[in-house]
């Protein structure tokens, strides 16, 4: 069974890992850290047979709030993992009085695009040669 769960520091090694498998860039176990650290920010993990499947966090800024991360390893995608998590971080936001998301998803990524789109994320703009290794643009999604 999926449960779905605030991080915790004792998560940041297998977070960690399944970024650096999954991103050309990734974020490190100390980022994630400070980042578990702040007032204004929400990580989720998915757990499933006591271990950790995929993550996902937000900062927020007043109303608003950034998604920074969404991310499933690879032998468990395609279980809507992914959908489960992000739904329980827009609830828990607007809990917290959050009504304006925004995020960038590489172009070519239309899975991910296709998931933000089914929860009410619009295309708004284009942030040109935003991603590296490879070079990529940008779609800005928001929902309001």
């Amino acid at each position: 069974m999926l449960e779905i769960r605030e991080m915790r520091p004792e998560d940041l090694e297998r977070v960690a890992e399944i970024e650096k498998k999954i991103f050309s860039m990734p974020w490190s176990r100390e980022g994630f850290a400070e980042s578990l650290e702040q007032d204004y920010t929400l990580y989720l993990t998915a757990v499933q047979d006591g271990g950790i499947i995929g993550y996902c966090g937000m900062s927020q800024a007043f109303e608003e709030a950034e998604i920074t991360n969404v991310a499933v390893e690879e032998k468990s995608r395609g279980q809507g993992t992914a959908e489960k998590m992000l739904r329980e971080l827009l609830r828990r936001g607007e809990e917290k009085g959050i009504s304006r998301y925004i995020l960038e998803v590489r172009f070519g990524n239309a899975a991910a695009r296709r998931l933000y789109e089914k929860l009410g994320f619009e295309d708004v703009g284009v942030r040109k040669g935003f991603y590296e290794r490879p070079a990529e643009d940008a779609v800005i999604m928001v929902k309001d």
